[in-house]
């Protein structure tokens, strides 16, 4: 028996052991919780019921070399949406159903995107740069549909419209290769990013660091109130070469064209900055931005992104005879003063190659030959001179190849000469000469590289690097400044390129080109019509222009598409360029300078820009 009660006493004491050390194992880790890990979790916790709202930093602003705003930002609303806390499953489709008839958008669609965030756990937009209208009607949901909120942020805005379009570019959101190689830059999925030209070149240097507000979220999604917030930083401001005057002159000259497609590039032939870069037809960015998804969706179906200044590929007609003539002139195998009689036909062999004038030009020399643009004196002129040669000095003018100016799709044209015929295992023929001599054949240029060439001939030979920032602003008041960069040298006589300039001014004064005339100025140039088989001619028109007694200042290249004859459709926007570069303007036929100023409209939904927007939820 009293084995038996000590057997008991034994167990009584292993048990209360037991409870005293598991009782003591729990106030250690509730210690441990309440004392050294409380910051932690108390950190955690709070996170739980907090959310980041981010808000679009300005990016930075876009000047012409004169000062002239040409991207900049403005204020806009943005839709987003708040996941809830809680772990029950809500139904998202009454609030999917009842946004999509205030915002326009697919009700399946806002669907996914609201699933997306729940299953993310994170803040996302569900629409932007919303209209004021629209803002008030979403605000009384708010009330109804606990998670959306409005914020004001800042949105991109191009207060010229479709003005640069293709050198400007467009915002845009990232596709899903650009988010995998941009997430770990502090993008967002739902950031937008510029896509084409200086956009999309210098995105890093214009994007600015986006602020954010944190709140204190309750478990239905609702916003409670402010714990901080830290403020945006703006992107670094551009300044560009580009003159918008004389931008503005080229952009619609070729819109008004009947085509409505081709390209104008003016540059200094001092230092290869670039004055204007158009090509059309261009667009408006700031559709692309537009609160209604289906107007960008059908913007973005027929976004005509194609540069055609620096990626279309055309024979230069007429406009190469320049070249030719260089050629010839320097290596003597034509004097001016030779004459040839031109019936309006050339025979060679069995061929017949027709003058643009079927009448004839009767008897020519270099001289009126240029200035009247004959065909048969310089077919005859090209089997003097000879392929190869023809194709060395096209070589050494810059054609077959780029330009190197910075912008993505640059095409290098297309040589045609024995050499290249040699290269791609065929042979040369008289024909081709022929051919070659007046810009026909196989022969493809694009219109930067007319400027180029244009450039050379005005400033006797250097070939610059087309370039088109002047400036950047970077942080901490440091400048990076674009640079003339020589890409090679045209060597010629001197006695020949004076020669290849008094023919040009012929040409204008009173040749083919006489409608590029301005009072006032020494305008010179040569007018192309280029044979295309795919339909109309195309018409060209190269060009510089200088104030009696100065460096010549401006020198320009026009392609208009299908457009006829160059002296009539492409001389025309040239002189337009010209005249805004120099500020002279026609009023009723007396040249005068020009009393109009350049100045952007204010964005119509408010009339105030981003850059001083405050940091807040509406």
């Amino acid at each position: 028996m009293i084995q038996s009660h000590q057997s008991l006493h034994q167990q009584l004491s292993i048990l209360f052991n037991m409870i005293l050390f598991a009782g003591l194992a729990i106030f250690v880790r509730l210690f441990q919780l309440q004392v050294y890990q409380n910051v932690e979790y108390s950190e955690l916790a709070r996170q739980n019921s907090t959310q980041m709202i981010y808000q679009s930093a300005p990016r930075g602003r876009v000047y012409d070399r004169n000062g002239v705003l040409v991207a900049t930002n403005e204020g806009a609303f943005s839709l987003i949406y708040l996941p809830p806390k809680a772990k029950e499953k809500v139904d998202l489709k009454p609030l999917a159903d009842a946004l999509s008839k205030q915002l326009g958008q697919d009700p399946d669609n806002l669907l996914e995107t609201l699933q997306e965030a729940v299953r993310e756990q994170s803040a996302l937009r569900l629409a932007e740069n919303l209209p004021r209208q629209t803002y008030f009607r979403l605000k009384e949901l708010k009330t109804i549909y606990p998670g959306i909120d409005l914020i004001e942020e800042a949105r991109r805005y191009y207060p010229f419209g479709r003005f640069a379009s293709h050198l400007l570019g467009y915002m845009g959101k990232m596709d899903p290769r650009s988010w995998k190689h941009l997430k770990t830059q502090g993008y967002r999925v739902d950031s937008r990013i510029g896509r084409l030209g200086i956009e999309g070149k210098f995105e890093k240097e214009l994007r600015g660091r986006d602020g954010g507000i944190r709140m204190v979220v309750d478990a239905q999604g609702r916003l409670k109130r402010k714990l901080g917030s830290f403020k945006w930083e703006t992107g670094s401001n551009l300044y560009l070469t580009i003159d918008a005057a004389v931008q503005k002159a080229a952009d619609e000259g070729l819109r008004k064209t009947a085509t409505g497609r081709g390209a104008a590039v003016a540059l200094d032939p001092r230092s290869g900055a670039v004055l204007a870069l158009s090509s059309a037809p261009d667009f408006d960015p700031n559709l692309l931005l537009s609160s209604d998804p289906e107007v960008v969706k059908s913007v973005v179906a027929g976004l005509p992104e194609f540069n055609h200044a620096i990626s279309g590929v055309y024979p230069p007609g007429s406009a190469f005879k320049v070249i030719v003539s260089a050629a010839g002139l320097n290596e003597n195998r034509i004097n001016p003063e030779d004459t040839v009689f031109c019936p309006g036909y050339f025979e060679l062999g069995k061929n017949i190659f027709l003058c643009w004038n079927h009448k004839g030009h009767k008897r020519v020399n270099w001289w009126t030959g240029l200035a009247q643009s004959c065909d048969v004196f310089f077919y005859r002129t090209g089997l003097k001179i000879g392929g190869s040669l023809i194709e060395k000095y096209a070589r050494t003018f810059g054609l077959g190849q780029k330009t190197n100016i910075f912008l993505n799709g640059e095409r290098s044209g297309h040589l045609f000469g024995p050499q290249t015929r040699q290269d791609a295992g065929r042979g040369w023929y008289d024909g081709d000469s022929v051919n070659l001599a007046i810009g026909q054949g196989e022969l493809l240029v694009t219109p930067i590289q007319m400027a180029v060439m244009a450039a050379a001939i005005a400033n006797r030979g250097s070939l610059w690097r087309p370039y088109y920032v002047e400036h950047i602003d970077l942080p901490e008041g440091r400048q990076e400044f674009g640079k003339p960069e020589k890409l090679g040298s045209v060597v010629l006589k001197d006695y020949v390129w004076k020669e290849l300039q008094d023919g040009m001014a012929l040409v204008v004064s009173s040749g083919t080109g006489v409608p590029a005339q301005i009072r006032g100025l020494d305008v010179r140039g040569k007018t192309g019509t280029a044979q295309n088989s795919g339909g109309d001619d195309h018409a060209w028109f190269v060009s510089y222009a200088e104030r009696p007694g100065e460096q010549p200042a401006v020198a320009v290249a026009v392609l208009v598409e299908n457009g006829g004859h160059g002296a009539s459709v492409a001389a025309p926007i040239a002189r337009s360029m010209i005249m805004a570069a120099y500020r002279l303007e026609d009023r009723g036929g007396k040249i005068v300078p020009s009393t109009s100023t350049f100045s952007a409209p204010l964005p119509a939904s408010r009339g105030k820009t981003a850059l001083g927007l405050p940091m807040r939820t509406l």
